[in-house]
């Protein structure tokens, strides 16, 4: 037998017992393990500031949420206020006695309730937000406080 012939007979047999054993191993089920580290963002958000002295306390000032996905993406967007213990349907970002409603598309958004949305992508999109402040702090009072905005990928 020549030497070409016997290293394809080799060849053949150890691919025939590597399918058998990847087959045999899949139907026991398994563990696929790997490793390596996510180099881009699914979407990218711009932070936003907002000055509560300015805040409109009828019409709502636009907060509008910027932002940018690298793929088509479908997420729920929630926003969490700081202050947890509190049962009302507005937001005070950890600051007492600051009241601000936040909407999205003219509804009345909770603490923790759930916006579906969809991006298109490699566009920038800005998710509609209004704010209205119906109680806040005093004037000319420096006041820092922050809400969670929260993306849970589909």
């Amino acid at each position: 037998m020549s030497t070409a012939n016997s290293f394809f007979q080799r060849s053949f047999v150890f691919s025939i017992l590597v399918g058998a054993s990847s087959l045999a191993f899949a139907a026991a089920g398994g563990v696929i393990r790997f490793s390596g580290a996510i180099t881009e963002p699914a979407c990218t958000i711009q932070n936003q500031t907002i000055d509560l002295q300015t805040l409109n306390k009828t019409t709502g000032n636009q907060i509008p949420l910027n932002v940018h996905c690298h793929a088509n993406q479908s997420v729920q967007i929630s926003i969490q206020d700081v202050d947890t213990s509190r049962s009302v349907k507005t937001f005070s970002g950890g600051m007492a006695g600051t009241e601000i409603a936040i909407r999205h598309n003219a509804v009345l958004v909770a603490p923790g309730d759930k916006i579906n949305y969809y991006f298109a992508g490699q566009k920038d999109v800005v998710v509609p937000f209004t704010a209205t402040m119906s109680s806040g702090a005093d004037a000319g009072v420096v006041r820092h406080g922050s809400i969670l905005v929260s993306f849970d990928y589909r």
